[in-house]
């Protein structure tokens, strides 16, 4: 398949307009908390998105994240984009505290459905094809990987995933899907391999992104699992990576 010009992504289902022109995460957070709080939606968006892609995404573990995208989640909700608003959720709950994950998951039921209504709508479909690879270092071995799009499961790998762990890209979904927002979920799980001599500990990584499909073009989505480098002594975590060509 001949190469295609990149195309529109939001990382974890956010869109990193900007970020923010050498701001720092604090100021990000507070300019886009502000943002919202006068309603500046735009603002609200570009700010917060940018805090996350700065704090919140690999093994980012600042207090702020969840806020900030249930927040993203309550504007994208408002503004009528219910991928992103799944994206946002999803990946709020990933962080602590989880006093209120009943609430969040309600959230993501109500966008998921209201997603699902928006496609059943759609009279054009494009192609797309979803590609995955595991990179991740080798003290870690894959143990499991699930893939879903949308409420479709098309990779559920329970035990042994080192057939991804390879160079190339696999290809796991191939098919045309309703024009617009769609949402991309995976969910892996490494573990250490015995005797590899190095400080590790299991790793669970579960994200979302959301992507919007354009009439009649083709879209090739490739995710990738590896290990992002921890600050100081500490060891490398997996985490992944999503691109959209």
């Amino acid at each position: 398949m001949p190469a295609l010009a990149p195309r529109r992504v939001w990382s974890l289902g956010l869109i990193a307009l900007s970020l923010g022109c050498g701001a720092s995460p604090g100021e990000l957070y507070d300019q886009g908390m502000a943002a919202q709080a006068h309603k500046q939606a735009e603002v609200a968006i570009k700010d917060l998105g940018a805090f996350t892609d700065k704090s919140c995404s690999g093994g980012g573990t600042d207090r702020r994240c969840r806020k900030a995208y249930l927040i993203l989640g309550e504007v994208y909700e408002g503004r009528g984009a219910p991928g992103r608003a799944w994206a946002a959720y999803e990946s709020a709950l990933t962080f602590a505290p989880h006093s209120d994950d009943v609430t969040v998951q309600a959230n993501v039921e109500r966008v998921r459905q209201a997603l699902g209504e928006s496609q059943q709508k759609a009279s054009t479909r494009a192609p797309v094809i979803i590609r995955y690879r595991d990179e991740v270092t080798d003290e870690y071995s894959p143990r499991s990987v699930a893939i879903s799009l949308d409420v479709e499961p098309i990779l559920t790998k329970d035990k042994d995933a080192s057939e991804f762990h390879t160079p190339e890209f696999h290809r796991v979904y191939g098919g045309s899907v309703a024009v617009g927002e769609h949402v991309v979920l995976v969910e892996m799980v490494h573990d250490c391999k015995v005797g590899g001599g190095v400080r590790c500990t299991r790793s669970h990584v579960r994200k979302a992104w959301s992507f919007e499909s354009v009439a009649h073009t083709p879209a090739t989505i490739e995710i990738r699992a590896y290990a992002e480098s921890g600050e100081g002594d500490a060891a490398s975590r997996p985490t992944l990576e999503f691109l959209s060509r």
